[in-house]
């Protein structure tokens, strides 16, 4: 997307001016080193080879903390994630053929760890309970299908399994499985699209589910869910906004 590289470039000099220690606080944590070293030395030298071991002992942690306060991994696991990502980005996305400007507002999960940039002109996020959901901001009649994008995380659990799980409940909302795939766009995952059995009416409900890899057990799930006639519309909108989507370790 067009603003990666000022991102990228704003990111990285925020990162650099926010691990730059103090310098009274780099000096109180040498003081604090010398003075285990070296005071407690004097006053019990019969016991000189414990004090090493222990002065040496505490040093190491000392200069662990240090370094991962000053490294820019140790500054992000100590830092909101609102911190680390600009606030707003506008977009040049292309809809049905025309060029349009999206202004897109950064939603974060502190919990799933993970940023996502929302149109938040047309969409509102619905956080809380087993997941997250994008949802229209000027409900449809009900008459319509649903038009929501929700991301949930499932812990103890492989990508193959949540895929086996999912083509399940496809199959149990009597929707039929159209395409299964491995995509790099919008995100890298598994790709799952189902659709209604009344295609090709106006009306035809289509879930789109994204699958990420298994990372330490832990699998995200993104479902898109929307009717044919609005494939183009909120379908492409959610397309766009997925992009955004990052998981942060």
């Amino acid at each position: 997307m067009k603003d990666n590289n000022l991102f990228d470039k704003q990111l990285e000099a925020e990162l650099k001016r926010k691990t730059q220690l103090d310098m009274d606080v780099k000096q109180a944590i040498w003081k604090s080193i010398e003075d285990e070293l070296f005071h407690s030395i004097t006053e019990h030298d019969k016991n000189r080879r414990g004090v090493w071991v222990a002065g040496i002992s505490l040093a190491a942690v000392m200069l662990i903390l240090l370094f991962g306060v000053m490294t820019e991994t140790g500054q992000a696991m100590i830092q909101n994630l609102k911190d680390l990502f600009i606030e707003e980005k506008q977009e040049q996305i292309e809809m049905e053929g025309q060029q349009e400007e999206l202004d897109t507002h950064l939603e974060t999960n502190e919990e799933l760890r993970y940023v996502i940039y929302l149109d938040d002109e047309r969409y509102k996020m619905d956080k809380g309970g087993e997941a997250d959901r994008i949802e229209l901001k000027e409900e449809l009649p009900d008459s319509y299908p649903d038009v929501y994008m929700e991301i949930r995380r499932e812990e103890n659990t492989t990508t193959e399994e949540v895929a086996a799980d999912i083509k399940e409940t496809l199959n149990n909302e009597e929707m039929e499985i159209v395409e299964e795939t491995r995509t790099k766009n919008p995100i890298e995952a598994e790709l799952i699209r189902g659709r209604g059995s009344k295609y090709p009416e106006w009306d035809t409900p289509i879930y789109q589910y994204y699958v990420t890899d298994s990372m330490n057990g832990q699998v995200f799930v993104i479902k898109q869910a929307y009717f044919l006639e609005a494939a183009e519309g909120h379908g492409a909108r959610f397309h766009y906004m997925l992009e955004s989507f990052e998981i942060v370790k």
